[in-house]
């Protein structure tokens, strides 16, 4: 008993000496050119695992044993230094850059980091911190106005909407035209699906839902890296084609001096609003002056005409100011409301995520939890969106390690439709007259009553209750990178990964809509996989002082799979009961696709001196969707970069220390869609054009048909060639930044359909034709014009110009349809490019001044033609940051120049008599136009409702609308509580934020936000009709870490 008591007291001695040694050593660390602070440096106890980072104002805090313990200081683009602590307890460490250091690391082709200046093409970032502020549901939409070169479309207002990226314009003429999508070196799908094909019933009478870029959560981004040219993408082959978006996610971080996992917590609300623009609050229901009250004769309706009907679809009424005495002595003075302000609600969106994370010298890890909930402005619209994030990162030997990360996400959304249908709320919304209170109308009996008679228009509040298109999806993406260390300079790195989710589509349509009267449904189950594979030998070898290359080799697999099952049933026998059962009639449908990859690529990189790089790639596909004989195809890239200021020895010059030109060249290839090179059946459905079609199965026999597209066993890939110069220069000590970039992209072969004579027994046959050209600059300007210890003010201004040029099409092919009516549509033209908007346009003579006939009325052409195009001249975005201490605003202003709008909407509330421009009515107006013998106009026109419905709403040229804008995008106000203060809590962090998005909109659109098309992400943009108006908003939000 002694014994053990003895040892007891001589451990618990040097345990309590042990203790003692132990002590805590803080500090402050600036940078030299500066002095200001600098966070995120690395501090660590030498030979040991102790190490910490310093925080936003540059203190660090660690534990070190004894007094003979140094500690090592380092962070990117500084030199290194190691300080022997001694018995001192505050340490201020002075960083000196080192121009020869790391720069800027950027994630390239294949996940693979690499320094900017080795780079001979452009390529830009957004960092984690920016997706997040910009408090977008949809991450697309989150790099708005931040990438030069990129242009961003969202579809419109509601809850899910989809969102289109297209970098450096359209490459194909009947392609997706969208970049490829990888998210930790894995491709990952972002398409927009729908449980009904176009034949059986179009986007134009449906809208579309969102694309599945929005299933990612913005809070486990680390950064976005936006791979814009063929040199750039080369080694992704033909999915590459159009550019990458890299999305690194977040990964745990080194906790050797914590007992417990790092914890973060953001929550936060936005609160949104619908921007209602372009709708006239003047004239009452009624026509022609006279007043109508919306009510049936049977139940209160009246007439200020005799014997006239109560019911109308227009707003020609008289004006609020000017009822006359025999209305209000028949019903009273009518009420007015704003229809539109009455109708949209306040949305919302509560955000809460939490992440755990930490790990040790051979393991880290991150777990991220996000709920997602969102009340679109349209009553009903909702999306909700629950996400699980988890990434393990292990060094299981000296030699070998090992990442795995694990996302599942489920995203649920129930929105209404869109388009030019009676089952969308806005095709009666928009056309509801200030003096009819709908939501009354509704809610005396849930009835389906509006200002119209049966036969007009759906009351809005009905349909939102009673015609839904909801959808759910549940996806896996699945990753492991296994990396093994051959030699100090050779690795080698598998890294696989799978995407599938499963997405239920639905349509619900209630018994007593005016268009369905009886009802209807349909059921979709959609799935899509995509397995990806890529074994990759890395090297990394220094010659000598002055030379050194690396390179890899490797090999890709990717299978893509697609499967569809749709039922659809009509007539509902119990009505708001969704049951394939209780229909009368079914149909199926039934889609699949697969296809396959196969790849071999390398790449190499010769420095010289760490200022002149040569950059060669090469890569060979085999695809399935191309014929065996043509299915192999090859393409390489060559660049140059070349960082001229280290040559002339500028490279510690405080004026012009960095200067670097890069020159690059490379061809792209891109396959076919599925099933072009082979001949296809489809169920038989035949009609004598006069009684109507068979359909099979019919009498128990089933039959099927050929195509009507000539399939094509010569098919060859398209091919992209892109030239690229550029420049990257910074002046005064890297306070200014210029990068520069001018590309010429050529696509060629492009895969069409050609039309073909009948008595073929084909519509039409896939070809290799048609070429495009696109032409452009890009340029990105960096500045801090003040940075002092407690102010900084930093700039980032971003603009491109790309000239689009359709230089062929295929032979006897004049034109391809987009999206639109037969007139007016949108469409891809021989004679006038692409995004043509085409329908009945005015004559003008050769000085563009319209021919006024007699009648004071500018002349229509004689036929359709050309009258806009949906194509933006530039775009670009203008961030300012402003930070005093820990108090930062940052505002972005996202702007473009050109793309023109047809505005459906505005054709039908001018008929009606409710859009904005029809408060002028009665009043007199001269064209600004000359005769046709040549001599100026001066007849007066009167703007009367036969003026709006017979002539001016029969003209497409009318609604033909400049969609030009100037956004303050975002202004976020955020402040960090002191860390002297934080230190006395619980907490390590305490941050709050305020960020307002799409305050302020300067555009002519005569519906304020021109942001807006019913084709979603297709190609068929400009195409505004019928589309949820776009918000504006404020979000609040906390972020803890602890």
């Amino acid at each position: 008993m002694k014994q053990i008591l003895s040892s007891l007291f001589i451990l618990c001695i040097l345990v309590t000496h042990v203790i003692a040694q132990d002590r805590t050593v803080t500090g402050t660390i600036k940078g030299k050119d500066d002095e200001l602070p600098l966070p995120g440096v690395s501090v660590r106890v030498k030979g040991s695992q102790q190490g910490t980072q310093t925080g936003s104002n540059g203190l660090f805090s660690i534990k070190i044993p004894g007094n003979n313990a140094v500690l090592v200081f380092s962070y990117v683009g500084y030199t290194s230094q190691e300080i022997n602590v001694g018995t001192r307890s505050t340490i201020d460490i002075v960083l000196t850059s080192d121009s020869k250091q790391l720069g800027e690391v950027v994630v390239t082709a294949l996940g693979v980091g690499r320094d900017k200046r080795t780079l001979g093409y452009s390529v830009q970032k957004v960092g984690g911190d920016q997706i997040q502020n910009s408090r977008e549901t949809n991450l697309v939409n989150a790099l708005a106005g931040k990438v030069a070169g990129v242009q961003i479309n969202s579809s419109g207002g509601q809850a899910g909407s989809s969102a289109r990226i297209v970098i450096r314009g359209n490459t194909s003429i009947t392609g997706d035209n969208q970049p490829l999508f990888v998210i930790d070196g894995i491709p990952m799908d972002n398409s927009v699906n729908r449980g009904i094909t176009e034949n059986v019933e179009s986007v134009l009478f449906n809208g579309v839902g969102g694309n599945r870029g929005i299933d990612i959560d913005p809070n486990i981004v680390q950064e976005m890296t936006v791979l814009k040219g063929a040199a750039a993408t080369a080694l992704y082959g033909a999915r590459g084609a159009f550019g990458v978006v890299l999305i690194t996610t977040k990964k745990g971080q080194k906790t050797l001096d914590r007992k417990f996992p790092s914890v973060s917590y953001t929550s936060s609300l936005s609160l949104d609003e619908a921007i209602i623009k372009g709708f006239q609050s003047t004239y009452l229901q009624g026509s022609l002056g006279k007043y109508k009250n919306g009510l049936p004769l049977t139940s209160g309706g009246y007439s200020e005409v005799a014997n006239g009907a109560s019911q109308t679809s227009a707003s020609w009424g008289p004006h609020r100011d000017s009822v006359s005495q025999a209305v209000i002595d028949a019903v009273g003075m009518p009420t007015i409301i704003d229809p539109r302000k009455e109708f949209y609600r306040d949305g919302k969106v509560w955000n809460n995520s939490v992440a755990l994370s930490g790990g040790g010298d051979n393991s880290t890890y991150i777990m991220t939890y996000t709920n997602l909930d969102q009340e679109g402005v349209v009553p009903n619209n909702t999306f909700k969106r629950n996400s699980l994030q988890a990434n393990f990162t292990s060094k299981l030997t000296k030699s070998f390690n090992t990442s795995t990360s694990v996302n599942y996400i489920n995203s649920v959304n129930k929105r209404m439709p869109e388009g030019n249908t009676k089952r969308s709320y806005l095709y009666t919304l928009n056309f509801a007259p200030i003096s009819f209170d709908s939501k009354k109308a509704y809610e005396d009996g849930n009835t389906n009553r509006s200002w119209t008679t049966g036969a007009g228009f759906d009351n809005p509040y009905w349909l939102v209750n009673n015609v839904s298109m909801p959808s759910s999806v549940d996806r896996f993406i699945l990753s492991n990178e296994s990396t093994l260390e051959i030699l100090p300079w050779l690795k080698l790195t598998n890294r696989v990964g799978l995407d599938t989710y499963n997405q239920l589509d639905k349509e619900q349509v209630n018994v007593g809509e005016i268009s369905v009267p009886d009802g209807r449904m349909y059921e979709a189950m959609i799935n899509r996989r995509q397995i990806n594979n890529d074994l990759i030998l890395l090297a990394e070898k220094k010659i000598n002082d002055d030379w050194s290359i690396n390179g890899l080799i490797g090999n890709n697999i990717n299978s893509r799979t697609y499967t569809s099952r749709t039922i659809r049933g009509l007539n509902l026998s119990i009505p708001g009961f969704y049951d394939i059962t209780n229909v009368e009639s079914v149909t199926a449908y039934q889609a699949d696709s697969k296809r396959r990859t196969y790849g071999l690529y390398a790449s190499g990189t010769i420095d010289y001196k760490t200022y002149l790089y040569l950059n060669l790639t090469a890569r060979n596909d085999w695809s399935s969707t191309l014929p065996v004989k043509n299915n192999s195809f090859f393409y390489p890239s060559a660049s140059v970069g070349f960082v001229f200021t280290d040559l002339l020895g500028l490279a510690n010059n405080d004026i012009f220390p960095y200067g670097k030109l890069r020159v690059s060249y490379a061809r792209a290839g891109n396959d076919a869609p599925e099933y072009l090179t082979n001949k296809t059946y489809s169920q038989a459905n035949p009609s004598d054009g006069t009684r109507g079609n068979i359909s099979f199965p019919y009498n128990g026999l089933n039959a099927f048909q050929t195509g009507t597209t000539l399939a094509n066993n010569e098919l060859t890939p398209e091919m992209v060639t892109e030239k690229e110069i550029g420049a990257d220069l910074r002046f005064f000590k890297s306070r200014l930044g210029i990068d520069f970039s001018y590309y010429d992209k050529v696509s060629d072969k492009q895969i069409l359909s050609q039309e073909v004579a009948a008595s073929s027994g084909y519509v039409e046959a896939v070809v290799n034709a048609g070429k495009v050209s696109n032409k452009g600059v890009e340029l990105t300007l960096t500045g801090s014009p003040i940075k002092t210890r407690d102010f900084e003010w930093s700039i980032q201004v971003n603009y491109a110009k790309n000239n689009y040029k359709l230089k062929a099409l295929a032979e006897g092919v004049d034109n391809i349809f987009l999206g639109g009516f037969t007139t007016p549509q949108i469409r891809i033209d021989k004679d006038y490019g692409y995004g043509v908007i085409w329908g009945l346009g005015f004559k003008r003579n050769e000085e563009g001044k319209l021919i006024i006939g007699e009648d004071g009325l500018p002349i229509t052409n004689d036929d359709y033609g050309p009258i806009g195009n949906v194509t933006a001249k530039y775009n670009g975005g203008i961030r300012n940051t402003f930070r005093y201490k820990s108090l930062s605003l940052s505002t972005l202003f996202d702007f473009r120049k050109g793309g023109d709008l047809l505005n459906l909407d505005l054709y039908y509330s001018s008929y009606y008599g409710t859009a904005k421009v029809t408060e002028n009515r009665n009043t007199f107006t001269t064209y600004d136009g000359v005769m046709e013998d040549g001599t100026v106009n001066t007849t007066p026109v009167l703007r009367d409702q036969a003026y709006y419905q017979n002539w001016f709403s029969a003209i497409d040229e009318n609604f033909v609308e400049d969609g030009s804008f100037i956004k303050l995008r975002e202004v976020t106000l955020s402040y960090n509580l002191p860390a002297s203060l934080v230190q006395k809590t619980p907490f390590q962090s305490i941050g709050f934020a305020a960020t307002g998005r799409d305050l302020w909109v300067k555009s002519n659109f005569s519906y304020g936000d021109p942001e807006g098309s019913l084709y979603g992400s297709g190609n068929a943009q400009g195409f505004y009709h019928a589309v949820t108006p776009g918000t504006k908003g404020v979000t609040f939000s906390l972020n803890v870490k602890f």
